[in-house]
């Protein structure tokens, strides 16, 4: 027999992710801090009314993606240029405060001959940044598209990729077996890849954008979308880079072009009724419930204000 329960989980999701974001809203914080408690409550931690599901993993990842591909199609490469050296300034700050922070914090619980791994390892940890969250709330702040915002954004994705460097370095210590050298070489060549590529695909979807004159214009969102996926997938797939960093490519490819303000909306669209939602809700459906001791709320504490 058919299993319809998804249906009633994702019901669940969009109701508790809208209703919670309301309230978060009155008391002027983003709503995206609403949809990330309605996924605590909903799932294992509090109400255990909603568990994780390969449904839901994969429609959150597809969430996230589209949520990045929308931030590339608003984002004017020409304004990202100009952030350049100020988003790669608060990106390194970003990477290393936290780095070290995090290492010292851990030098005051964690000690022994072999304590500096685990304890550069907790570093790295706070190194790490949600580009989506920053995303939703910069939108949400009408700010994604001013100077702040750009150097932000762009500080968030160049610290995404200075945080695998860091995992992988780490990861490398711990593991003789992870090749450093090639996984840093990936990241280079997908850079170089995405220069290179995006050059003349934007070409090609600039005079396809104002060359065709068929009528509809579905095939354009329809088109893009799939295209953003397909960045995804080569970033991950062949260049070990998030897919998100893909997707954002993908939409700074075709932003500028003629159609871009029709693809933005369209995409705008299925993003806020179903597919960001579930992004937002499964984060807080991963949380396991926590039996707090007094060494470990004395820690949580202490990493929330580090």
């Amino acid at each position: 027999m058919t299993d319809y329960r998804y249906l009633l989980d994702i019901a669940l999701i969009l109701l508790s992710t809208k209703v919670f974001g309301l309230f978060t809203r009155r008391l002027q914080m983003p709503s995206v801090v609403g949809a990330l408690i309605a996924g605590i409550i909903l799932g294992p931690a509090c109400l255990n009314l909603v568990q994780m599901s390969n449904l839901i993993e994969s429609l959150s990842e597809i969430g996230v993606i589209i949520l990045m591909f929308g931030a590339g199609l608003g984002t004017s490469i020409t304004d990202l240029k100009r952030a350049g050296l100020k988003a790669f300034i608060i990106a390194t700050i970003g990477v290393i405060v936290p780095l070290i922070v995090g290492y010292i914090i851990g030098g005051f619980y964690n000690v022994g001959p072999e304590a500096w791994l685990g304890n550069l390892f907790l570093g790295v940890i706070l190194t790490a940044t949600s580009v989506g969250i920053t995303v939703e709330t910069l939108k949400e702040m009408d700010c994604l598209a001013t100077e702040s915002g750009n150097a932000i954004l762009a500080a968030a994705v160049i610290d995404d990729v200075l945080g695998i460097i860091c995992l992988t370095l780490v990861s490398g210590m711990a593991d003789t077996s992870v090749n450093i050298g090639m996984v840093l070489l990936k990241i280079v060549l997908f850079f170089v890849f995405a220069v290179v590529a995006g050059y003349f695909l934007h070409k090609a979807f600039e005079f396809w954008f104002e060359h065709d004159s068929r009528g509809g214009l579905q095939r354009y969102s329809i088109t893009s979308f799939a295209f953003a996926l397909i960045m995804a997938y080569i970033a991950e797939a062949f260049f070990g880079v998030a897919d998100i960093t893909g997707s954002f490519v993908a939409g700074l490819i075709i932003s500028g072009t003629q159609q871009c303000p029709y693809v933005t909306k369209r995409i705008g669209t299925v993003s806020y009724i179903l597919i960001t939602p579930i992004f937002f809700a499964s984060i807080g459906l991963k949380l396991s419930p926590i039996h707090f001791t007094g060494e470990l709320l004395a820690l949580t504490l202490i990493l929330c204000i580090a």
